[in-house]
């Protein structure tokens, strides 16, 4: 600022003939310069701070080529390899039942009973109808014996012979006839006591006491308890690595602790169209005795070997821009820089990813502190896997 004229006009007076006091001068000097000094000067624009980019603390890991055998996670339930139906032989009335649902059995125990008396009856008319063609046959014998003696003495004819003959053959017939029916009368009263045909849990007791059963009814339901199995699914991004024979481990929620070990018996070829999920069938190969069927259960199978892939963390992923991106960790002059990449990636197992291209091995691939980065940001390696 520049001040061109001040004009004093209080001292006008004065303008003709007459002096200002020295002191009046005096002042008015030293306020002119200071007002001319502060308008002269410009004020010094303020001095910046320089800008320190931050550095991000990190851990990496470096991909290396490997041959992998992942493992998977299921849940699923114990069931019994077979499951037996024990069906009514003949038709009768239920004189007795001896086991409850739940109860353990064992091959060869007597789990119910029909009435025999209708049996008993059969079967001793058809010992009598054994002992009367018994008889029949003795006889028929005795007489052809005779008959052979006296041809010999040629004392009847060869017809009287045949007829006597054909009349053994009849009562023979008739014999073998009677001991058929005597053995079903005593096959059908037998089966009016019913055994357990193996080792197991009754499942379902359909019958009670006194009730009328017919031929072919269901009367006891039974898990056989010789061999259990798991029954357990598996995603469409897991079945791949899996096949049959391989290994699993089984944990039951409901035993702390155990472990049964198993393998994969069947592997399902069509998935559940409500799920997506495929069936798998375990075989447990431990002793199974503290199992139940019905119990839930954890199951880890063992993958196949996949040989020379590239497995990236699930965990190192980020978004960005709605890409899946990682970081990996180059070294630029005496630092180390984040660089963003957009992998291609396959399914892997549980939370490892098969890379298929975009990063390369021997890479560090951020781990940690990967949501603080941004491409060519300065990173500090804390520790790598």
């Amino acid at each position: 600022m520049t001040i061109r004229s001040i004009t004093f006009k209080g001292y006008a007076h004065r303008a003709q003939g007459n002096t200002w006091p020295a002191s009046l001068r005096s002042l008015l000097l030293i306020t002119l310069s200071l007002v001319l000094g502060a308008c002269s000067e410009e004020p010094a624009p303020a001095a910046e701070a320089p800008t320190v980019a931050p550095v991000v603390d990190v851990t990496v890991q470096e991909l290396n080529i490997q041959v992998w055998q992942g493992s998977i996670r299921t849940f699923g339930v114990v069931e019994a390899l077979e499951e037996v139906n024990v069906a009514a032989e003949l038709s009768g009335t239920v004189q007795a039942v001896h086991v409850n649902e739940g109860d353990p059995v064992e091959a060869g125990q007597l789990l119910l009973e029909l009435d025999p008396q209708k049996r008993q009856l059969a079967l001793q008319q058809s010992e009598q109808q054994v002992n009367r063609t018994r008889a029949a046959l003795e006889e028929a014998q005795l007489k052809l014996q005779r008959r052979r003696n006296l041809s010999e003495q040629e004392t009847i004819s060869k017809e009287v012979l045949d007829n006597a003959q054909l009349t053994v053959d009849a009562a023979t017939a008739t014999y073998q006839q009677a001991l058929v029916s005597q053995q079903l009368a005593e096959r059908e009263l037998a089966d009016t006591r019913i055994y357990s045909p193996t080792t197991g849990l009754v499942d379902i007791q359909a019958v009670e006491v006194g009730e009328a059963v017919m031929v072919g009814a269901s009367l006891i339901t039974l898990q056989a308890m010789q061999e259990l199995r798991v029954h357990t699914w598996v995603s469409e991004a897991d079945i791949r690595h899996i096949r049959a024979g391989g290994k699993a481990r089984v944990i039951a929620s409901g035993l702390a602790g155990r472990e049964f070990q198993g393998s994969i018996e069947w592997v399902g070829v069509s998935a559940d169209p409500d799920t997506g999920n495929f069936p798998v069938k375990l075989i447990l190969t431990d002793e199974t005795d503290t199992l139940r069927p019905g119990m839930t259960a954890t199951a880890v199978l063992e993958g196949i070997n996949i040989p020379d892939v590239l497995l990236l963390p699930e965990s190192a992923l980020v978004d960005r821009d709605r890409r899946r991106v990682v970081f990996i960790v180059e070294q630029d002059g005496l630092q180390n820089v984040a660089r963003l990449r957009e992998p291609l990636l396959a399914a892997g197992f549980g939370h490892r990813l098969h890379i298929l291209d975009g990063v390369a091995p021997g890479d560090l691939v951020v781990t940690s502190g990967q949501r603080q980065l941004l491409e060519g940001t300065t990173v500090n390696i804390q520790s790598g896997d």
